[in-house]
C-alpha cells in the first residue's frame, strides 16, 4: 500500500475552511450536504489514510465511514445553522489548541487531552437498576465556581472546546442559582454534551437549548419500549420520544445513549431500534457503552458475553456502512480510537465526579487527587493528572500500541502486544488495573467496588474469565484483518 502523502493534510484543511466560509457567509446546511455528497468517496477516504494506519486498510476503511456518517448527521438531522457553525469552528477551527499542543509536545512529550467529563451532581430523578453512579437521591454536588473553573482551564490549559456533563442527572443540577444551561451560555465557542434521560426537558428548556446551539443532550434508551420501561419506569419511553419531538422541532441536535447488556444487545442494534430513533425521530448520533459491573446491584454476568461482543463489533460496523449512522461502540471500536482514551491521554479524556475526585475514566471509579482540594490550594487542572497514578495508565496505554504523540504503523515493533478490539484497561485488561489501583493506593469512589471488593474471589475470578475469553475470540481476528496489510473490507 502506498505511504500516504503529507498534502493530503493540507488539503482537509482547505476544505474545512471552505466548509466554515460557506456556512457563516450562506448559512445554509445545504451547502455541507452538498460537500458530504461530493467528498465521498474520494476525499473523505484520502483522509482516512492517516499516517498512523498505513499498514491496516481495514482501520482507515473505518474511519471513513466513521467520518462519512458523522457528515451525514447533517442530512438526517435538522439543525440549526447557529449550531453547525459552532460545530464546525469548535472541532476544525481550533486554532489555539495547535499552538498548545506544540507546548505539551516539548514540555511532556505528548498532547493535552481532548475532553472531559463532569458529574457535577449525583442526584438523579429516576432509579434505575444497574446504575453506574447510583441512582442517587444525595444532593452532593460540586460548586458551580469548581465546575466553571474546571472548564476554563480545560479551555486555556488545553485548547478543549468539547465538554461532556453526566451524573446524577444534568438537567437537576443547580448551585449559586446556576444550571447547566448557564455553563454552556458562558462559553458560546464550545460544545457541551449532556448525558440524560431527557424526562426534565420541558418547552422551555428546549426553546433555551435552541437558543444557546451549542448544548446537545443524549438521551438514554434500553431499547424500544417494553425494555426501555422496564428498566427506567413505566411509560418512560412514550416520555423521551416526545422529549425528541420537541427537541426535532426547535432544531436542537440531540442523540440517544445506551447501555448494552447480555439481555438487549440485538434489540438496540436491530433494524427496527435503528430506524425507529435514527430515521423517524431524528436522532443525530449514538453512543454505545457495554454494562460495567459497578455501581448499583453490581451483576457481572449482566455484561454482554464475549461472543455477544464480537456480533456487536460486526453489527456496528455493518450499521455505519450500510445505514450510514454515526453510532459509536467504545468497546468495540478501539480500532478507530488508538485505544483506550482514558487517563487523560492525548486527546483522551478523564473522569471528575460531584465529590471533585478525578479518575482516569467514568468507569475506572478510582482517584488519588480532588479538583476542589487543588484549586483551594492554588493549583490547576494539570495538577490533576500529571499524578504517577494517571502515568501509569498512559504507560500502559503506549505499552498497549498507542503511539503517544508519535506516527506509527501498527504494524512496527511488537504488533502482538495489543489489540485495539479489547482496549479497555478496568474491563478487557482487570488485572493490570487491579495492579495499578493496589500500587498507587487509589480511593474507591462512592459508586465503585471497594478495594475489599475488588478482592472477592468471585468477583475477580468471573473478571479475569471474561478476559480470557475474550481475548481467545478476539485475537485472532485483530491479527487477520486489521494486522494483515491485505486489504479485508467491510
Amino acid at each position: 500500500m502506498p505511504k500516504p502523502k503529507e498534502k493530503i493534510i493540507s488539503n482537509s484543511d482547505t476544505v474545512v475552511k471552505l466548509i466554515y466560509y460557506l456556512i457563516n457567509t450562506v448559512r445554509i446546511p445545504f451547502v455541507v450536504k452538498t460537500i458530504y455528497g461530493l467528498g465521498k468517496p474520494k476525499l473523505i477516504r484520502d483522509n482516512a489514510q492517516n499516517p498512523l494506519y498505513a499498514n491496516s486498510p481495514r482501520i482507515a476503511e473505518e474511519l471513513y465511514y466513521l467520518i462519512r456518517a458523522m457528515l451525514n448527521i447533517i442530512n438526517r438531522s435538522r439543525i440549526s445553522p447557529k449550531t453547525l457553525n459552532i460545530f464546525v469552528k469548535a472541532i476544525f477551527m481550533n486554532q489555539d489548541l495547535k499552538s498548545i499542543t506544540q507546548e505539551w509536545l516539548e514540555k511532556y512529550g505528548y498532547g493535552p487531552p481532548g475532553f472531559l467529563v463532569i458529574s457535577p451532581t449525583k442526584q438523579c430523578n429516576l432509579l434505575c437498576p444497574n446504575c453506574y453512579a447510583n441512582s442517587a437521591r444525595e444532593q452532593d454536588k460540586l460548586p458551580y465556581w469548581v465546575v466553571k473553573r474546571i472548564i476554563s482551564d480545560a479551555y486555556h490549559l488545553w485548547g478543549a472546546r468539547f465538554f461532556v456533563i453526566s451524573g446524577g442527572e444534568p438537567f437537576i443540577y443547580k448551585s449559586d442559582n446556576k444550571t447547566i444551561l448557564d455553563l454552556a451560555s458562558e462559553f458560546p465557542d464550545c460544545i457541551f454534551l449532556t448525558f440524560t434521560n431527557g424526562l426534565m426537558i420541558n418547552s422551555s428548556i428546549a426553546q433555551k437549548l435552541s437558543k444557546l446551539a451549542n448544548l446537545t443532550p443524549a438521551i438514554s434508551v434500553e431499547g424500544m419500549r417494553d425494555t426501555t420501561d422496564r428498566r427506567r419506569g413505566a411509560n418512560t419511553f412514550d416520555k423521551i420520544v416526545k422529549v425528541m419531538e420537541r427537541l426535532k422541532e426547535n432544531r436542537v441536535l440531540f442523540g440517544i445513549s445506551i447501555t448494552a447488556t447480555r439481555e438487549n444487545y440485538e434489540e438496540i442494534l436491530s433494524d427496527e431500534f435503528i430506524d425507529f430513533f435514527f430515521d423517524k425521530i431524528g436522532a443525530g448520533y449514538g453512543w454505545i457503552f457495554h454494562y460495567m459491573p459497578i455501581g448499583r446491584d453490581v451483576a457481572v454476568d449482566y455484561m454482554p458475553t464475549p461472543s455477544q461482543r464480537v456480533w456487536m463489533w460486526q453489527r456496528t460496523w455493518e450499521l455505519i456502512k450500510n445505514k450510514q449512522v454515526f453510532l459509536v461502540d467504545f468497546w468495540n471500536h478501539g480500532s478507530a480510537s488508538s485505544g483506550c482514551i482514558a487517563g487523560g491521554r492525548e486527546g483522551g479524556y478523564l473522569h471528575i465526579n460531584w465529590h471533585g475526585d478525578v479518575a482516569p475514566c467514568v468507569f475506572f471509579p478510582y482517584a488519588v487527587s480532588n479538583i476542589q482540594t487543588i484549586f483551594e490550594n492554588g493549583g490547576n487542572l494539570n495538577d490533576a493528572i500529571q499524578t504517577p497514578f494517571f502515568e501509569a495508565v498512559r504507560n500502559w496505554q503506549c505499552q498497549y500500541g498507542y503511539p503517544h504523540g508519535k506516527k506509527t504503523s501498527i504494524n512496527s515493533e511488537n504488533p502482538s502486544n495489543f489489540n485495539w478490539l479489547r482496549p479497555c484497561i478496568i474491563r478487557d485488561h482487570f488485572q493490570e488495573a487491579f495492579s495499578i489501583i493496589k500500587k498507587y493506593n487509589a480511593k474507591p469512589l462512592d459508586y465503585a467496588p471497594d478495594c475489599i471488593y475488588l478482592e472477592n474471589p468471585n468477583y475477580f475470578s468471573a473478571m479475569k474469565k471474561y478476559d480470557e475469553e475474550l481475548k481467545n475470540l478476539v485475537d485472532p481476528i485483530w491479527q487477520n484483518i486489521y494486522q494483515n496489510s491485505h486489504h479485508h473490507s467491510l
